[in-house]
């Protein structure tokens, strides 16, 4: 290979390095979304062992009235960011772009004496 040639395909592996596109981050879905909410909680029936088994341990356990009140609060962020700086001889373009969405789910489930789901209320809100 020559020098130039050399040249040249050193300058063209900078160039697509220095291009950037950064792939969408996303958390872990939580089973904590209105449909799972609906699908697996029924008052009356549902255990806390089959409360614990979909969602896991609570973020907050509580007493009112001599019954268990367990609270789930769970924040979700989705960021995608992209960018690229193209260099064409010695002039540059560069373009990036950032975006992020935030979603803020909070369970709040009443048990009865017997460990089974009284009543829940269910709090989403995006920002």
């Amino acid at each position: 290979m020559n020098r130039y040639a050399l040249i040249l395909l050193t300058a063209l592996t900078m160039v697509m390095g220095c291009a950037s596109s950064n792939p969408q981050h996303k958390a872990k879905e939580s089973a904590l979304t209105q449909g799972m909410t609906k699908k697996y909680i029924y008052p009356g029936q549902t255990t806390q062992t089959n409360v614990l088994e979909i969602f896991g341990p609570p973020d907050l356990v509580s007493h009112r009235g001599g019954k268990e009140v367990w609270t789930y609060d769970k924040i979700t962020q989705n960021v995608s960011s992209s960018g690229g700086f193209v260099t064409i001889l010695i002039a540059g373009y560069n373009k990036s772009s950032y975006e992020s969405r935030n979603r803020s789910s909070m369970l709040i489930i009443y048990f009865d004496k017997n460990e089974v789901v009284e009543d829940y209320k269910l709090s989403v809100s995006n920002f």
